[in-house]
């Protein structure tokens, strides 16, 4: 709160013009007794203490209205004072100044003459009254001080406030004239924000001006859109949102909040999950397949050449894909993973490479980034590459050459630093003899080579990755499950695992479930891994005799329907494209089910 004391000008005018005008002295003290304006012969003591003898004005301002004293020296407020056995005033009125009900001060009339005494004394009331005048003068200047303070700390907390947002902030006047920034504006946009003839023209060109100014004078709620500015050497992409400021008296100007797209694409990977931190260390198992494995992912995590993945379904190809990113020196950047066979066809080009606005029928307004955008600057993961279509290989392939994109729709390139990691469980090399898979794309995407063993192959895994998944469902179903019986182990491994690991979990899951007590035993075990019979090891590693079988089993079980067919593909790990292209692969027809 201000104090009488920063307002010493106003208080020493005031009580010059009290002194001219009943032509006796006056003091004005503050609530520590100290002298804040003075006439006559306590001028020259403004700033001193009065602490020994205001005794009388640290009466008045406890009780918080006026006394007058007409005996100084005998009244029995005197008393206390050094000065009460030959006090020299003859006649005193002190008043309080108070403000908001709580005393800051007093103004003190002070006679030294019988004269001046008499006349105070016949004149009181009109005096108290003039006093008074005073006194509320004195406490409107401190409210008036106080509201203009507040207003300056408003003011700058308000700025503060806007100041730490991650977002640029412009206001604008309704011809464009830029009236307000704070510093994430000025960060993005440099000086062109600060100069004296900053506006909305300036900034963006007279056509962008325009659109935004429309906000206000169209009456829009907001404008949405995205724009790229030359900002020195490089190009600055921004998402701008443009809403006109309404106030009593209607529209009075231009709030625009401008996000650059390196948070959009940052806020994105944070709520989609894509930022998962899976390591080396997640990759479980024992075996040396798996070590080599884990070996191979830290020598080549910092590289920024194309990783192509191979193995079965469920075997892990994108836990492999997210330990490579987040080893390697794009870990602080986005992971964007995408199922190139989950995705139709005419979808999946605006999913990669995005679309400008009105690029077609449908398109959203204002357009959309592509996976390619959104994994700027760090790694973009296509799964299940080989169901990708022929046109889009031509153009993944260019971009893999020219590290640049093209909007649907778009008439300028988008630069994209991007590191690509592909995975596939199918023959690309087949595929390629087929005229399935252009096989100029094949080299581009397989230059680090990583194949992920299938389970069969490794089982010695299986008692670590069953433990771990005890541990996961232990949490998660609320059970104690401490272990599994010799009899459990044993049907694990004669199992042949045509799901990998994706199937262990699932089996471990419907274990776990159907477990009452603290071990895992063969009654928990789903029916077609209790009931499996050990295969001929030869047959075992005829991989597509064993892919047609387990098609054909999973149809048996959930139908040849076309729910049935979508259920068979979830539970293989597949796509439903994938699913239909592998019957017709191996000739699976439904009657035959």
């Amino acid at each position: 709160m201000v104090d009488l004391m920063s307002i010493q000008k106003n208080a020493q005018q005031i009580a010059e013009a009290i002194a001219s005008v009943l032509g006796i002295d006056v003091e004005i003290a503050d609530n520590n007794l100290i002298r804040v304006a003075g006439t006559g012969i306590y001028r020259d003591y403004v700033g001193q203490s009065m602490a020994s003898q205001g005794y009388i004005y640290r009466e008045v301002m406890r009780l918080g209205y006026e006394i007058v004293i007409d005996n100084p020296g005998k009244h029995e407020l005197c008393q206390p004072c050094e000065q009460k056995g030959h006090c020299s005033e003859k006649y005193e009125i002190v008043y309080p100044i108070n403000v908001d009900g709580v005393s800051i001060g007093v103004i003190g009339l002070l006679c030294f003459d019988d004269e001046k005494a008499r006349r105070v004394k016949q004149n009181q009331d009109s005096y108290l009254t003039f006093l008074g005048k005073m006194a509320e003068t004195l406490a409107l200047k401190i409210k008036e001080e106080n509201y203009l303070k507040g207003l300056v700390y408003s003011n700058r907390y308000f700025k503060s406030v806007i100041d730490c947002l991650e977002e640029g902030l412009i206001t604008t006047a309704l011809d464009g004239k830029i009236v307000h920034y704070n510093k994430t504006a000025q960060n993005l946009l440099g000086k062109k924000v600060s100069s004296s003839d900053a506006s909305l023209e300036l900034l963006f060109g007279s056509k962008r001006a325009e659109e935004i100014i429309d906000v206000a004078g169209k009456g829009q709620k907001v404008l949405e859109k995205e724009i790229r500015l030359d900002a020195g050497s490089e190009k600055l992409q921004l998402m701008i949102h443009a809403r006109p400021i309404t106030a009593e008296r209607g529209v009075q100007g231009i709030a625009i909040a401008l996000n650059h797209f390196t948070k959009i694409k940052r806020l994105v990977n944070r709520y989609s999950g894509n930022e998962i931190s899976y390591t080396v260390d997640d990759i479980l198992g024992s075996s040396e397949a798996v070590r080599r494995l884990r070996e191979k992912i830290k020598s080549i995590a910092s590289s920024n050449s194309t990783v192509l993945i191979r193995g079965e379904s469920g075997t892990g190809k994108e836990l492999v894909a997210r330990a490579i990113h987040n080893c390697g020196s794009r870990r602080q950047g986005p992971f964007v993973a995408i199922n190139c066979s989950a995705i139709p066809e005419s979808l999946l080009e605006s999913e990669l490479f995005g679309y400008e606005d009105g690029a077609f029928t449908g398109a959203r307004k204002g357009g959309k980034m592509g996976k390619f955008e959104l994994a700027d600057k760090g790694t973009l993961f296509l799964d299940e590459i080989g169901d990708m279509a022929q046109y889009l290989q031509v153009k993944l392939l260019r971009v893999l050459q020219e590290r640049q994109i093209e909007r649907i729709g778009g008439l300028s390139p988008i630069p994209v630093d991007v590191r690509v990691i592909a995975a596939t469980n199918r023959d690309l090399e087949k595929m390629i003899a087929q005229g399935e898979f252009r096989e100029d794309l094949y080299y581009r995407i397989n230059v680090i080579p990583i194949d992920v063993a299938p389970l069969r192959e490794r089982k010695e895994d299986i008692e670590v990755l069953c433990r771990h998944f005890i541990e996961v469902y232990n949490q998660q179903l609320n059970k104690e499950v401490r272990g599994m019986t010799e009899d459990f182990r044993r049907k694990l491994w004669e199992y042949s695992w045509p799901g990998n690991v994706r199937e262990l979990q699932n089996a471990i899951e419907y274990a776990m479930n159907l477990a009452d007590g603290d071990v895992l035993s063969v009654e928990h075990l789903p029916v077609a891994i209790r009931e499996a019979q050990e295969q001929d090891e030869e047959e075992t590693f005829k991989l597509d005799m064993l892919e047609r079988r387990t098609i054909v089993r999973c149809l048996k079980r959930y139908g040849t329907t076309v729910e049935g067919k979508k259920k068979a593909a979830k539970a293989l790990g597949i796509g439903i494209a994938t699913l239909y292209r592998k019957m017709a692969r191996y000739g699976i027809k439904d009657v035959d089910v």
